[in-house]
């Protein structure tokens, strides 16, 4: 229903959920309501929310704006939409996401392959890891909302892009009237969440741990004196105060608003800095510009343009398992080594390796530069014949830069002479669309076509040089290394073609139907798979709370019904797998050639998703309360996915093929409510979760699973099941661990060709979501968000080696690792450590069994935001400032979980998980990368 805004002499428009709503605020009496249209942005086109017959979620900007600077666009939008499960990769400041919508996007096990597509301003940016790049360059100050479109009437029109949803961002825009000047900042710190569920031991508790060892005839184990004793006990320390800090962070946002009739206009600059919690580097710093113009010059003419420009700065750790991870060594250093040696040099530790000295010394930066555009107009043709062309596009450089200093720790153990890499990449996209829109109506029958062509290229070139031996020993540029030790380079190419057409019908809006077909052509398949098979939706709604029968409902007043069914595509596969390409080389003096070991493949298909989606959405008492709740069937077929080579070609290579088919089915609600609405104190609630369940449904004939270390996909189970050889406890007559054989019998000898498939446990969540609290009193605000996951599992190799007592002998153990059994009939602790016969060969030490496989279930206090705001009224007329805001946020302020460390875990080791080649499989260990953070901010926002 239509509603026209006047000005009245006390009025208020407030917004919430995902609608908009009208007050006018009598005393003494609850506010009257009536729902403005609400316009939904779908990506090629904006829809009333009346007209929408898909799963689309939609988030305010403002919402997601509390968080810290240097927490991602996509990180800020965990918890906040039903069936959008998103964990950050770590807590790196500046690090993004790994993100499933509706469960697993595909089966691929590289870093991205499950993005969602992303899309600004109408502007098509891509759904992989480059393209999430983008869409986090963007200052979350500059969103005015993010719709989430979930089902395949949503996202099918994108066809090949769309297979594992979409994320639409809409940036602010100008608005008629006088310019409005912004100003924000936000000051604060961040430090390392606390060990949880777990405890490193003190000096004393090490030194007696070792004396108990060493009295056990442990190998490696040395004799301790009581002299040594002392001295070392006088040397206690935490090592993570030595090696991690508080850090500083600090964002500044200025930006101007304003337009007229014929033409609107915004333009926001930004700085944010972030230094990290580890010493000696300055972890993140980011620059950011935004410029955004529309004119409307003609009844028949609009056009407008948007462009932004990110620059960041990073010095980066080694993420990877050993002591030149500093979030490795802090665990793995003894407390009774000091952080220097008597001649003031840092003292290596037993681990042999100074992590201080190195981060130093051995200097990584990264320096990333994101210029991203897009230009439209449009033009009436005749009354309902719009057509529009529209061009976007990005372009991205990556520098990065990493050192061995001349004289370093590291620089002596190679022998070097100091080294430098360094590499340059170039990234270009560009889309162009034109649709030609169509829209009559009939009386009570309205029609809107739309027919779209597309044309999308793709660039990337890389280069990178490595040098050695250093000429002078106070530079450390590329220049100055005598010997050219490597270079590599490479260019790389995609483009794609695309048409379809997307119709919507209603009959006054209360019977909707939506019709949407696509085709595509990707220069990434083979060759005798270029086009694809026509994408294709169909979908209906049913407005009840529009027919005459229900609209003097006084309890119910929503309800809508919704289906859908269509099929959707999936593209967001590496570059050549279709091709046989060969690398050059060198072999002494003689240049060589040989084939890349990745085995081109000339029949490889589209991946395909067909889906079911049935939905409501209901509104009670006047939409006070209010939800939606939607149940879904994805059926992926013809999965792409990396194998071994076939029989018939000998090497270490492989190919990519269509492996197989996977079903996910769920379950999402969404509920809130407004618990109290009165002139000058307001509560709301609100919270979603999601029910999911996974099934590999097939492989490839002849291949009933793959394993993946502890991972593995078999068909009928849940995919990336733990493949794990079980533990049955400890034999309390000698403290020796048993194992389960494959067979289900009994052995104390650990064979590791004893793992089975653990059913029903997998990193896959069974349910997640989010709940919150917002509240207002007069002038003061309040809101808080919860995050939650439940039924995921989580590998934890950092508990197996703090309690592997062959660790003991060079690193720092857990204080539970003194919990091993001593004495006939213990049960409930670990194995007895002189067992020197528990594996074949005498293998000796904790084994990999599922006793470290934890459930990683959590609920965590996202983040929570108090607020003060001074009004005009107060300020009064004599000053040029028409609101300031004062407010304290904190994030990360608490977790509730059984899981031993930080829960949240998605990469567990960088170096070892997200590299080309390498094996990504979501949350399936922990592993000391870096972890999340506790953050506080102090903000001020001004308007003039």
């Amino acid at each position: 229903m239509n509603v026209k805004l006047k000005v009245l002499s006390v009025g208020a428009l407030f917004f919430i959920g995902q609608a908009a709503w009208a007050q006018k605020i009598e005393r003494d009496t609850i506010p009257k309501e009536n729902e403005i249209d609400e316009i939904v942005v779908t990506g090629y086109q904006k829809k009333n929310k009346d007209d929408v017959t898909s799963a689309i979620t939609v988030v305010s900007g403002k919402s997601l704006s509390n968080f810290s600077s240097s927490t991602m666009g996509t990180n800020a939008l965990q918890g906040k939409a039903a069936g959008v499960n998103i964990a950050a990769l770590n807590g790196k400041p500046g690090g993004g996401s790994a993100i499933n919508i509706r469960g697993l996007g595909n089966i691929t096990t590289s870093l991205g392959a499950s993005n969602p597509l992303f899309v600004i301003d109408g502007f098509i940016v891509g759904n992989d890891q480059r393209a999430q790049d983008v869409f986090n360059s963007i200052n979350p100050s500059d969103y005015e909302n993010i719709s989430v479109l979930k089902d395949a009437a949503a996202a099918a029109i994108y066809g090949s892009q769309g297979a594992n949803g979409v994320i639409v961002l809409t940036t602010k825009s100008g608005k008629s009237g006088r310019p409005v000047i912004t100003f924000s900042s936000r000051i604060g710190f961040s430090e390392k969440i606390k060990d949880i569920n777990f405890r490193m031991m003190n000096a004393a508790e090490k030194i007696s741990y070792e004396k108990q060892m060493f009295a056990l005839g442990i190998p490696g184990y040395n004799q301790w004196t009581d002299q040594a004793t002392q001295s070392a006990l006088e040397l206690d320390h935490n090592w993570q105060k030595d090696i991690l800090r508080t850090s500083s962070i600090e964002s500044y946002q200025v930006g101007i608003r304003g337009g007229n009739e014929k033409s609107k206009y915004t333009i926001s600059l930004g700085y944010d800095s972030d230094n990290g919690i580890v010493r000696n580097i300055h972890a993140y710093k980011r620059y950011t510009g935004r410029m955004k113009y529309e004119a409307n010059p003609t009844d028949r003419l609009s056009f407008g343009a948007s462009m932004g420009v990110n620059y960041t700065s990073s010095q980066e750790i080694r993420d990877r398992n050993n002591t030149q991870n500093p979030f490795r060594a802090m665990y793995d250093y003894n407390s009774f080594e000091p952080v220097y040696m008597p001649n003031g040099s840092y003292n290596p530790t037993r681990q042999g390796f100074p992590i201080l000295e190195a981060l130093k010394n051995n200097p990584e930066n990264i320096n990333s530069l994101i210029i991203d555009g897009n230009i439209f107009a449009q033009y009436k043709i005749v009354e309902g014949l719009n057509f529009k062309t529209q061009l976007g596009g990005y372009y991205n450089n990556i520098r990065r830069t990493s050192k061995t200093l001349r004289g370093s720790f590291l620089d002596t153990i190679l022998g070097i002479n100091g080294s430098v890499v360094e590499q340059n990449q170039n990234r270009f996209r560009y889309t162009t669309s034109n649709t030609l829109n169509y829209v009559k109506s009939f009386g009570n029958h309205n029609f809107d076509l739309l027919a779209l062509v597309e044309y999308t290229e793709f660039r990337n070139d890389y280069i990178s040089g490595t040098g050695r031996n250093f000429s002078s020993p106070s530079l450390s540029e590329l220049g100055n290394a005598s010997i050219p030790f490597a270079i590599a380079g490479y260019d790389e190419l995609y483009r794609t073609f695309s048409y379809g057409a997307f119709l919507t019908y209603d009959f006054s809006k209360k019977y909707i139907l939506t019709a949407s077909i696509r085709q595509d052509k990707d220069s990434r398949f083979g060759r005798n798979n270029v086009s694809s098979e026509p994408f294709w939706s169909l979908s209906g709604a049913w407005n009840v709370t529009n027919e005459d029968f229900f609209k003097s409902g006084k309890v119910v007043s929503l309800l809508k019904l919704r289906a859908s069914i269509g099929t959707r595509g999936y593209n967001n596969i590496g570059l050549n797998l279709n091709n046989f390409l060969m690398s050059g080389g060198v072999y002494g003096t003689f240049p060589t050639i040989v084939a890349n070991s990745n085995y081109g493949n000339p029949d490889l298909k589209w991946e395909v998703t067909k889906s079911q989606n049935y939905g409501a959405e209901f509104g009670f008492l006047r939409n006070r309360v209010r939800g939606t709740i939607d149940y879904f069937i994805d059926q992926k077929k013809d999965f792409i996915l990396s194998v071994p080579n076939f029989s018939s070609e000998g090497g270490g290579y492989s190919t990519n093929i269509n492996a197989g088919d996977l079903s996910n089915k769920g379950l999402e609600i969404s509920l809130s409510a407004d618990v109290i609405k009165t002139s000058n104190f307001n509560w709301s609630i609100r919270a979603n979760t999601s029910i999911m369940s996974y099934k590999l449904k097939k492989l490839r004939d002849g291949e009933m699973e793959r394993i993946y270390g502890i991972n593995i996909l078999r068909e009928g189970y849940e995919p990336f099941s733990f493949f794990l050889v079980k533990s049955a406890g400890i034999n309390p007559a000698n403290g020796n661990e048993i194992y389960y054989t494959k067979d289900g019998g009994t052995t104390e000898i650990y064979n590791s060709n004893d793992a089975v498939l653990i059913d029903n446990k997998s990193p896959l969540p069974k349910f997640f979501g989010g709940f919150g609290t917002t509240l207002s009193y007069k002038s003061f605000d309040l809101q808080a968000d919860f995050t939650y996951k439940s039924g995921n599992y989580t590998y934890n190799y950092m508990a197996r080696n703090m309690l592997n007592y062959n660790n003991g002998t060079t690193s720092n153990m857990r204080s539970d690792a003194a919990n091993y059994w001593m004495t006939p009939g213990q049960t409930n602790v670990l194995p007895r450590p002189n067992n020197p016969t528990n594996a074949p060969g005498g293998i000796t030490g904790v084994q990999i069994t599922d006793r470290f496989l934890q459930d990683a279930s959590f609920i965590r206090l996202r983040n929570v935001s108090i607020g003060y705001t001074i009004d005009k009224k107060t300020i009064g007329e004599s000053l040029p400032i028409n609101k300031i805001r004062f407010s304290l946020t904190g994030q990360n302020l608490a977790t509730w979980t059984k899981f031993e460390g930080d829960p949240e875990v998605s990469v567990g080791s960088g170096e070892n998980q997200t590299g080309a080649g390498q094996t990504f499989i979501n949350g399936a260990f922990a592993l000391y990368s870096y972890p999340a953070v506790k953050t506080y901010l102090f903000g001020i926002e001004l308007e003039f």
